[in-house]
């Protein structure tokens, strides 16, 4: 048995059967020495339920304690088990604790990124309208000089011809 208290009274127990095996031998043996009277059977009887008893109790002892040991085993697994399972509940909270914290970083760069791809579009759309006024503009400038280049022969044929006439 695993705990001393136990061993020590099933042996007992044991020993108490063997003394009682030994005693009723005894009286059996004066019984028939005596004559085998009444009297000698009659305390050979009352030995015998002496002993009995006395096993009966050792043996409720017995059994009384290794139910109370039981009790004991089973409380501390029951609390053993509690201790695991809020162990277990706690880490399973701080990982979804960490999961959440993870899943809003990744809401927050989402949105962050989402944003930054906005103001580029923006950008973009500037840079292009930009380009378009830049690219009217020198067209415009381009006609305009090409504009002026063709009335230039134009004025200076006049003026020659103007002064022609007035000399």
């Amino acid at each position: 048995a695993a705990d001393p208290r136990t061993a020590q009274l099933a042996l007992l127990a044991a020993a108490a059967r063997g003394a009682e095996r030994d005693e009723l031998q005894a009286v059996a043996g004066a019984a028939g020495a005596a004559g085998a009277d009444g009297s000698a059977a009659e305390g050979l009887e009352a030995a015998a339920a002496g002993f009995r008893q006395a096993a009966a109790q050792v043996l409720s002892a017995v059994q009384q304690h290794a139910l109370a040991c039981v009790r004991e085993e089973e409380e501390a697994m029951a609390a053993l088990m509690a201790k695991a399972v809020a162990t277990q509940s706690a880490r399973i909270d701080l990982r979804l604790s960490q999961l959440d914290q993870l899943c809003a970083a990744v809401r927050s760069q989402r949105s962050s990124l989402e944003h930054d791809r906005h103001v580029l579009f923006a950008e973009r759309l500037s840079l292009e309208r930009r380009k378009i006024i830049a690219t009217e503009q020198l067209k415009a400038q381009f006609q305009a000089k090409q504009q002026q280049q063709q009335q230039q022969p134009q004025q200076q044929q006049q003026q020659q011809r103007f002064l022609q006439q007035t000399s």
